[in-house]
């Protein structure tokens, strides 16, 4: 009997262990269609042909697991892991989205680890589509979130008090210079992140902001600023974003506005800034088990090197619905629309999507 009690009681104990674990994710795909047209003038690189084009599209899927330790005294140790796992094959590498561990109380809580932005963060609140990542630009404001990043950081984050939160956020220089933390031979691209967030009966408004003393931009993220600038991958001083989200979220309405600002140069002597500003909104409404939306963005025309260009402002219209099934699982139905520049330097993308959506 002792030691079928033993035995009993060592069997439980892995169960014990894990009982604050949870696993969680989502697995969403569809068929995404997509088509580009481009005026003569715009550079060959960017230029595409004229087929459409249908593929199998993962929309971001990602499994996690996350857990918390009661440490006493209203203090918690909290962790997460969290990585992509695209039906269509591709992703490597643990923990690539945000991942973290750190410690909860009264006080709020404080996180280290590859850390999602106040930016990133406030992105799920004007922004539900769901795309492809190569049609992100047309089903989905992918180019106002293109300075939505996740950073391996520190990062406190306030409680509640009255409805106001927030939070800040620092990456040190040899988390952003990896290759260089012993020599210090290159520039600092350290950088700061702030989140200021209002919540009262369905109503929000949000702030988030980042700065970096400098930054690398790719050659995706300078399209996503505008398809037709002539700036190049590389190194940029100063580069900050800031944006601004308020809307209502409750009793089946879902309306949101978005305005951005970013702004960067070039790291040279006497560099004027290149910026763009944008705006956008998206309105909702659940009908049982149906839910309609609609989302408009603009781009106003941008600066390169303190001078504005033609043919860099943007329109975009996604419309669309989801279908629940259940709580975890949707059909998802959408088409967009994204014309940026005129005439011989115009960029435009129509695509639409069809895809499914399972939470667990």
């Amino acid at each position: 009997m002792k030691k079928s009690l033993i035995a009993l009681t060592l069997a439980a104990l892995p169960v014990a262990a894990m009982a604050d674990v949870t696993l969680y994710g989502q697995i969403k795909a569809g068929v995404d269609i997509s088509k580009v047209k481009t005026g003569d003038k715009v550079v060959a690189k960017k230029q595409v042909g004229k087929k459409t084009a249908t593929e199998i599209a993962d929309y971001g899927s990602r499994i996690g697991f996350k857990g918390h330790e009661h440490l006493g005294s209203n203090l918690n140790a909290i962790w997460q892991v969290e990585q992509k796992t695209s039906i269509a094959g591709g992703d490597s590498g643990f923990a690539n989205r945000e991942s973290f561990l750190g410690l909860e109380g009264g006080f709020g809580k404080v996180r280290a680890g590859n850390l999602n932005t106040a930016l990133n963060d406030s992105s799920d609140s004007f922004d539900p589509w769901e795309s492809g990542a190569d049609n992100e630009n047309a089903l989905q404001l992918g180019k106002i979130k293109r300075v939505d990043d996740r950073k391996v950081s520190v990062r406190y984050d306030t409680p509640v008090l009255g409805g106001f939160s927030a939070s800040v956020q620092y990456q040190p220089r040899d988390n952003a210079n990896p290759d260089d933390k012993y020599n210090h031979a290159k520039k600092s691209r350290d950088s700061y992140g702030l989140g200021l967030n209002y919540e009262n009966s369905g109503f929000f408004g949000r702030y988030a902001g980042s700065y970096a003393k400098r930054a690398y931009l790719d050659n995706k993220h300078l399209n996503a600023f505008s398809h037709n600038t002539g700036l190049t991958a590389d190194i940029y001083k100063d580069h900050q974003a800031h944006r601004l989200t308020a809307g209502y979220d409750a009793n089946n309405l879902m309306v949101a506005v978005v305005g951005q600002y970013e702004g960067f140069k070039a790291d040279v002597a006497g560099a004027k800034k290149n910026e763009r500003t944008e705006v956008g909104a998206t309105a909702a409404y659940r009908f049982g088990n149906v839910t309609p939306r609609v989302s408009y963005a603009h781009g106003f025309k941008v600066k390169e090197d303190g001078e504005k260009q033609k043919n860099s402002a943007y329109n975009q219209v996604i419309v669309g619905a989801d279908y629940d099934f259940s709580k975890r699982t949707s059909a998802l139905l959408s088409a967009g629309w994204l014309k940026e520049g005129k005439g011989d330097y115009k960029y435009e993308k129509t695509a639409g999507t069809v895809g499914l959506r399972h939470k667990f």
